[in-house]
């Protein structure tokens, strides 16, 4: 049984994949092969019925429901830089502190980095007690949105977003009881490729393959839960 990753072939970072993998748009992984597809060619019919591992953004994560071995992952958990700010934080027995992250995203991503970044920082320190949000009007562009949460604790969070059709940006910073963690992706110059340095918003389709999420009733349940959430639902 051979893997199909459905993803943004421009946030992979191939000079530290060790995985043999194709780019095609034929299904036809054999054995140990890797197959990447872009997210602009899915079409969970072709997967009906195939001997594969479909591995998928969260964005697309309930349009699979109804496949067999799908795992859903998340790039913010990917980031080689938010990996290195786990290890920090989790040296702490019990991570309080104030979390800010600001993100410039694509305009088409809409909700779902949003509900991506609750599921990933939740497991980091802890499910959202209460939440505000607050989004300029439909009409504005770039549209932003603010969310503050309280993550229970004594741990807050300030997540401010930007919806554009520019590059990529994310600042994060956490400032706990013992330390302050610190990340700007602008600050951090990458060597040229032949260094083999790893991007600051790029990762290893290695990464996707070992820290996907099985794309079981847990894991879309607490996606609708912070669905709800960011639409005035509330949290249940």
């Amino acid at each position: 049984m051979g893997n199909v990753v459905i993803g943004r072939l421009d946030k992979i970072d191939e000079w530290t994949t060790d995985a043999p993998i194709t780019k095609s748009s034929e299904i036809k992984p054999d054995g140990n092969e890797t197959v990447f597809l872009s997210s602009q060619d899915f079409d969970k019919r072709r997967f009906g019925g195939k001997d594969v591992r479909l591995f998928v953004p969260s964005e697309l994560a309930d349009d699979c429901k109804d496949l067999s071995d799908v795992s859903v992952y998340f790039d913010l958990e990917l980031y080689p830089f938010f990996q290195k700010i786990k290890e920090g934080m989790k040296s702490e027995e019990k991570p309080r502190g104030v979390l800010r992250m600001r993100r410039k995203v694509l305009e088409e991503e809409g909700d779902s980095v949003m509900i991506g970044d609750l599921f990933v920082l939740s497991a980091l320190v802890g499910e959202p007690a209460e939440a505000m949000v607050k989004r300029t009007r439909g009409e504005v562009r770039p549209s932003h949105v603010i969310l503050t949460v309280d993550f229970g604790g004594g741990t807050m969070g300030h997540l401010e977003y930007t919806f554009a059709s520019e590059r990529e940006k994310i600042e994060f910073e956490w400032s706990g009881i013992k330390r302050i963690i610190e990340f700007d992706s602008d600050e951090m110059t990458p060597l040229t490729p032949d260094g083999l340095t790893t991007l600051p918003l790029s990762y290893s389709v290695d990464a996707i393959l070992s820290g996907a999420h099985s794309a079981d009733d847990g894991l879309l349940q607490s996606l609708n839960k912070y669905r709800s959430l960011l639409n005035g639902g509330g949290w249940r």
